[in-house]
């Protein structure tokens, strides 16, 4: 590469990745002379510019990296870069690199596999998977769609199992079917990434075959995981008469099956019949498809009915038939206990979330009773919130207000602090406005229960706060989180790294994938490499994950990275040019860009105050008659340029507030339009504002102005001495 080492470093920080593009591919592993582990985060952008060969060579180079994280990363980069070409060269380097490795785990033998597999050296593939698991299979876990999740069955240990299950076929005579010990992998494993290439694989090996309906359910498989449905279901109905037991053999082959009819609406009510003919077939013991199979017993019986149940209701939703939904859904819930344990947890949350989502479209009112049966029963509670939020809208705004208390009686006890805030601060106003009366509690009780959940949700707690005389005062004060310093061979440093190596855009996406492994003060930490290299966004999302945990104790150090003060001169000088309260205008910028001014919205909103073109030029010219800059002389308006787009959104935001009267109706119509703003307040012209907000059917509007409310909240608590009842009283009118 003939750089030294500071200038490659520098070329890697700015993504300036050219030197290595018309370097020689025999020297890319010169670049671990700048760091160990610089290859990875090279291979990244490498890889992203086209250049797969070179990439291959930068994360086997990476493989020598000392911290685990990274040598594994960079392994799994390598899998499918070396199976697929099948080049026995590379093969050889990475397995003498793998031998003089000390790093070990799934992602190590995994590659190892892919290796062994390439140089044809199939016996020891074979031994290799059987000591890391029963025959390479993967273990089965399901989402809420019923469908196998590649990540969560293990991705690593899904391409072992390929390895494995093709290593067996090709130690026997060609022609020769393989035995029923390889068919788990074909039917009854996750269908994603080495699950296509082993599919392939095998029908690309001359003389080695399955008999045509295996090989057809696995063509269907593959259709399925492309969610290409109608060719799904030409194989599945294919096999469906010759060989029907194959479906109930292997449970993820008929989940399949279920997600094809569920998702093609000319076969919806052909899918609805076949299953629930089978489960009644299955249940009554009359014509069973599964008399052809032996030794099963009565929970996998049941699992089987489960299976059919479940996607008998999911056709039944998507044909509009809620009513009917949620009766299979219940029927399914009756016989989930008899899934394994991982399975059963996951799957009684979903029956009973499209029990209570199918009732609420049919028959809302019926809801908080069920509500009343199932809260006990469901296991996440994060997995109801948007049921609950629907909920909450429509009994505020159908004023059932004892319904309201009664659904919160009974997930009080749950781990959801955002939801119990909300609904425990509308009972105490429903208490102290007389909406309801005869209620053991009083406002205040209310209002503490929301205030004691506030660091789950901060913009009940502020309500309930300004009400009860309080302020949101952290119970800890503690910085020292901010100065924590990353040790090497941390986890963290991998965090670190994409920012050192111009790699940063692809820091989120792993963080993501991993962030429940890590602790508060690691997560912290990241949040802080974002926040100092300006991606103020990611560094927010980091905080809020450690900050909605269990247990989590709220800090000021948290508190100031969640609701950063970047643009600080800028922001402040045209809120106050524009008699508009700073901390309001922090809230509303945070909420809509998170202080990143290139940013651009779906709809095509641009900048830190994500300013719609059209609006930019009203906005444009009211600025000009009033004397100030010309921002569409030259014919177009940058509103990248934070400058333009402040000032832009200070005065639209002001005029708003003119206009609508209120700081709070302003706020709502930046988001949902003015015009759609008051006629919703002309329909509910006695509502106090905070109720008037959870009336709302919009749920972007109506969450847009709570956010925004409880940011402007944190910044005047944080950054301008206020309480939160000077807060509150400034905004809500």
């Amino acid at each position: 590469m003939d750089l030294s080492r500071s200038e490659a470093a520098g070329k890697l920080k700015t993504g300036d990745i050219g030197f290595i593009l018309g370097a020689d591919i025999s020297k890319m592993t010169e670049l671990t002379k700048v760091d160990p582990s610089a290859p990875f985060y090279a291979g990244l952008l490498v890889e992203a510019a086209g250049d797969r060969l070179r990439a291959a060579r930068l994360f086997e180079a990476a493989l020598g990296s000392p911290i685990p994280k990274i040598a594994g990363e960079a392994a799994r980069r390598l899998i499918p870069m070396l199976v697929e070409p099948g080049d026995k060269e590379q093969a050889g380097r990475v397995l003498v690199v793998l031998q003089k490795s000390k790093m070990s785990g799934s992602e190590m033998t995994a590659l190892k596999g892919a290796a062994l597999y390439v140089l044809g050296r199939y016996e020891e593939v074979t031994a290799l998977a059987e000591e890391s698991g029963p025959k390479g299979k993967s273990p089965r876990t399901v989402r809420r769609s019923g469908v196998l999740s590649e990540r969560a069955a293990g991705e690593f240990e899904s391409w072992t199992g390929a390895f494995r299950f093709l290593s067996a076929i090709k130690q026997q005579r060609p022609g020769v079917i393989p035995g029923q010990e390889q068919r788990p992998y074909l039917f009854d494993s996750p269908a994603g990434a080495a699950y296509r290439w082993a599919y392939e694989e095998l029908f690309r090996s001359a003389g080695y075959t399955l008999p045509a309906v295996e090989r057809t359910a696995a063509a269907g498989r593959l259709a399925v995981s492309r969610n290409v449905y109608n060719e799904g279901l030409l194989h599945f109905e294919g096999i469906r008469n010759s060989q029907l037991s194959l479906f109930f053999r292997y449970p993820a082959l008929l989940g399949d099956l279920g997600r094809a009819y569920a998702a093609v609406p000319s076969k919806r009510e052909t899918g609805y019949k076949l299953f629930t003919d089978w489960e009644s077939a299955i249940r009554t013991g009359k014509n069973s498809p599964l008399t052809s199979l032996t030794e099963i017993s009565e929970a996998e019986k049941n699992a089987a009915r489960y299976t059919l149940l479940f996607y008998a209701g999911r056709i039944r939703r998507q044909q509009g038939k809620h009513g009917e939904a949620a009766a299979l859904f219940a029927r399914a819930l009756a016989l989930a206990e008899d899934l394994p344990p991982g399975e059963r947890l996951i799957q009684e949350d979903a029956c009973i979330w499209y029990i209570l989502h199918s009732t609420f479209t049919e028959k809302p009112a019926a809801v908080p009773d069920l509500v009343k049966t199932y809260a006990p029963r469901w296991h996440r509670d994060d997995e109801f919130y948007d049921i609950l939020d629907r909920l909450s809208w429509y009994l505020v705004t159908e004023k059932k207000w004892n319904d309201l208390g009664n659904v919160l009686t009974h997930i009080r006890n749950g781990k959801d602090g955002a939801t119990i805030a909300r609904y425990a601060y509308l009972m105490g106003r429903a208490v102290s406005l007389g909406y309801v009366s005869g209620q053991s509690m009083s406002a205040q009780d209310y209002f503490t229960i929301a205030y004691e959940e506030g660091n789950a949700s901060f913009y009940y707690r502020a309500l309930a706060a300004s009400y009860l005389g309080k302020t949101v005062i952290p119970i800890s004060r503690n910085r020292n989180g901010t100065s924590d310093t990353v040790s090497q061979g941390n986890e963290v440093e991998f965090y670190v790294k994409f920012f050192e190596f111009g790699a940063s855009s692809y820091a989120m996406t792993y963080l993501r994938e991993n962030a429940a492994r890590y602790t508060n003060k690691e997560l912290r930490a990241m949040a802080v490499t974002f926040a100092r290299s300006g991606r103020y966004l990611e560094s927010i999302q980091i905080a809020g994950i450690y900050m909605r945990r269990d247990g989590y104790v709220m800090e000021t150090a948290d508190l100031e990275l969640y609701y950063p003060k970047p643009f600080t001169q800028l922001i402040e000088k045209h809120a106050i040019a524009n008699g508009l309260r700073p901390q309001m205008f922090f809230g509303l910028i945070r909420t809509e860009s998170a202080f990143t001014p290139a940013i651009a919205s779906h709809a095509g909103a641009v900048g830190l105050a994500q300013i719609m073109p059209a609006t930019a030029r009203e906005v444009a010219a009211v600025i000009k008659k009033r004397g100030g800059p010309d921002f569409a002389a030259g014919g177009s308006i940058d509103l990248t340029n934070p400058e333009v787009n402040v000032q832009m959104g200070a005065v639209y935001l002001k005029d708003l507030t003119d206009s609508l009267g209120s700081p709070m109706l302003a706020l709502l119509a930046y988001n949902g339009g003015p015009a759609r703003i008051r006629r919703l307040r002309r329909a509910a012209p006695s509502l106090p504002e905070d109720i008037f907000i959870e009336t709302i059917s919009i749920t972007e509007t109506r969450n847009y102005g709570k956010r925004v409310m409880a940011a402007a909240a944190a910044y005047g608590y944080l950054y301008y001495g206020l309480s939160m009842h000077e807060v509150v009283s400034e905004i809500f009118k």
